[in-house]
């Protein structure tokens, strides 16, 4: 009897101490499993918060856009449909005034090497409008080429182009004068470009990094809607603002000032486009 009773002792302790051991056991497996579902979830966390860049080498997480990156995003420009006037100086002889312009002081059509066509060469401290009586509709579009040449491109000072309210260069054109409707200037030594409305004040600046066209030629693209006025260089967007006065008349203008070291800008292909 006193046998069967140890016998039977013995088996509960072994039994006891058997379920403490598997409850150990799972006690282990519920750590792994809980560390294992942790990890997958904080993985994911982490790979949801973590940059597009991130742990990749010399890299530092997305880069904010500057002010060029959000000109390049801006609207494209879309010409007219309709021409209204053409000049790529095809028809003019070289050595002599544009047959097409006018001016406060002289101009030359010449070639030039490494671009084509022919081009009008603007004198310093100049002022130059189409010898027509064009008359601009309420909406319309305008561009040209415009080249330079120079050691820097501050060598330039600035080029100011936009909208008198007459069509004489009798003298000089300012864009501050009241003879002016709007005008944007090309501001080489400060790499900016100021658009300024004598019609109600508007004024609008913004920095371009226009010492990048010191030898290059630069396309301006003006879109012209009533009152509202967009100004592209190139492919991107300058200014798009109210700066206009649909009643008072438009005539297109551009004016050099004093270049340095034989700095020179010349000017072609401009096409104006109706709707």
């Amino acid at each position: 009897m006193k046998r069967i009773v140890i016998l039977i002792s013995i088996l509960g302790l072994a039994l006891n101490g058997h379920a403490q051991i598997l409850k150990k056991i799972q006690r282990k497996m519920e750590d792994k499993v809980e560390k294992s579902v942790d990890g997958i979830l904080n993985g994911k966390t982490e790979e949801k918060n973590q940059q597009p860049n991130a742990g990749i080498p010399g890299t530092t997480g997305p880069k904010t856009a500057g002010t060029f990156d959000i000109l390049t995003k801006s609207e494209p420009f879309i010409a007219g449909n309709v021409l209204l006037f053409e000049d790529s100086l095809n028809y003019d002889t070289p050595g002599h005034m544009a047959k097409y312009w006018q001016t406060n002081s002289t101009g030359t059509v010449v070639e030039i090497n490494g671009a084509p066509g022919k081009w009008l060469k603007l004198a310093d401290q100049a002022s130059y409008q189409l010898d027509t009586l064009l008359h601009l509709p309420q909406k319309f579009t305008l561009e040209f080429d415009l080249l330079t040449r120079a050691s820097e491109a501050k060598d330039l000072r600035s080029i100011d182009f936009g909208f008198s309210k007459n069509n004489s260069t009798r003298k000089y054109i300012y864009g501050v004068a009241n003879e002016t409707n709007v005008y944007t200037s090309l501001q080489y030594y400060y790499e900016t470009i100021n658009t300024t409305s004598n019609n109600n004040n508007n004024q609008s600046r913004i920095e371009f990094p226009l010492s990048n066209y010191a030898n290059a030629i630069m396309h301006v693209s003006v879109s012209v809607d009533g009152s509202r006025m967009q100004v592209y260089i190139d492919d991107h967007k300058v200014l798009d603002a109210t700066v206009l006065d649909p009643q008072v008349p438009k005539h297109f203008f551009l004016s050099t000032e004093n270049y340095r070291n034989n700095a020179v800008a010349l000017i072609s292909n401009l096409r104006i486009y109706g709707f």
